[in-house]
């Protein structure tokens, strides 16, 4: 069995803190995928910096097959110890999903990962293992289509302290709202930030550690084709359109210039939504056949920044950007057939450099994606 499976990510910094010492890092290759939460010492930069280099050095080791006890070992010996606590490092949970189904799970300090399955809800505390003076727990995993994994950091299983809950979430909260409160046919990237919702709400609003929640959700593959540009040369526009109606596979356009093109070879109305949900970002559209029409440049940029500060929150939100952000992160393979033709209204003296290299955003653009674990690539017209 082949499986695929779509990663939803949803992080908070700790009140007053400018960097988020909770970090996600996801590495794959044509086998598998290495999920890594990593929860650095302390709050703010120098957590951020520990859990940063926790994840890219396990993520990164594991990938490529250097055994666990080999991967925590490098860790201990490449971080500082802090002078205070006499600590080395960060917690962390490590999940390798294989493409036959096969999962390992490996967790040390952070609070146990769920496994929602049929309707029942597991905690998966594993199997306790020393490695140098560290107990680490480990779980082998048989994967099914329809299965969800929780990983969390300490945030979340103590959200509410000194607020609401006295004595926090704890896992046993969070498995209540797992089993009632929150709504898991949503995409994982919802489900991660309904759990976030509910940590500041309990905490009421002002979040007392770095809260992050990892949602890994089991399911088949979901194609997706973004259209993005006309092509360098007109009488290549009929073989762009044609290359974006192949397959079974879900579509945006991102562009007016693309979406006139598409209308006028196919016959196929453009109907422009005038409700500005942000008046920075223009105005989505619908084409029979297509899930989102979207301007060009401007949606691209902010998805893209979005992208890069890492809070990524789409819910509830109706503009195009987070729309396209949502489209995005719902698909599994994305192809993007990006055309080079320049925009004149790009060359606008005033408008910023950056705005009118649409082939350098969606470079960016595709390498965040693969970062996130998704399989993009990019066909040039």
């Amino acid at each position: 069995m082949t499986i695929s499976f779509e990663i939803g990510v949803a992080s908070q910094n700790k009140h007053d803190e400018v960097l988020c010492g909770d970090v996600v890092g996801i590495e794959k290759d044509e086998n598998s995928s290495v999920i890594v939460l990593s929860d650095g010492l302390g709050s703010g930069v120098k957590a951020n910096i520990l859990a940063t280099l926790t994840a890219r050095i396990a993520g990164r080791l594991l990938i490529r097959g250097v055994p666990l006890q080999d991967a925590v070992e490098t860790i201990s010996e490449t971080l500082p110890v802090c002078q205070v606590r006499n600590l080395a490092y960060s917690t962390f949970s490590i999940l390798q999903i294989r493409q036959d189904g096969k999962g390992y799970l490996v967790q040390y300090d952070n609070p146990p990962a769920i496994l929602l399955r049929r309707g029942n809800v597991t905690a998966l505390r594993g199997d306790a293992r020393v490695i140098g003076r560290r107990v680490i727990r480990e779980s082998n995993l048989e994967l099914e289509n329809g299965d969800i994994l929780v990983l969390c950091s300490d945030g979340v299983t103590h959200a509410g302290i000194e607020a609401l809950l006295p004595l926090g979430l704890e896992e046993t909260g969070l498995v209540r709202l797992l089993r009632q409160e929150i709504n898991l046919r949503n995409s994982a990237q919802l489900i991660a930030e309904d759990i976030l919702e509910f940590c500041e709400m309990y905490s009421a609003g002002t979040l007392g550690d770095d809260t992050t929640a990892v949602v890994v959700k089991v399911r088949p593959v979901i194609q997706g084709i973004l259209l993005s540009g006309p092509p360098l040369e007109k009488n290549e526009d009929q073989m762009m359109v044609d290359a974006f109606f192949e397959g079974d596979r879900r579509r945006v356009i991102c562009g007016g210039t693309s979406a006139n093109i598409v209308s006028r070879l196919k016959n196929l109305p453009v109907t422009v939504d005038m409700n500005y949900s942000d008046p920075e970002i223009p105005p989505v559209a619908r084409m029979p056949g297509v899930d989102l029409v979207t301007e060009g440049i401007l949606t691209l940029t902010r998805v893209v920044e979005m992208l890069e500060s890492g809070m990524v929150r789409v819910k509830e939100k109706k503009d195009g950007a987070a729309m396209l952000l949502k489209w995005l992160l719902e698909c599994d393979e994305i192809e993007m057939l990006v055309g080079l033709r320049i925009n004149s209204a790009h060359l606008t003296p005033g408008l910023p450099f950056h705005l009118g290299l649409r082939s350098s955003v969606l470079q960016r653009l595709n390498d965040l994606l693969n970062q996130r674990g998704k399989l993009c690539r990019i066909r040039w017209y």
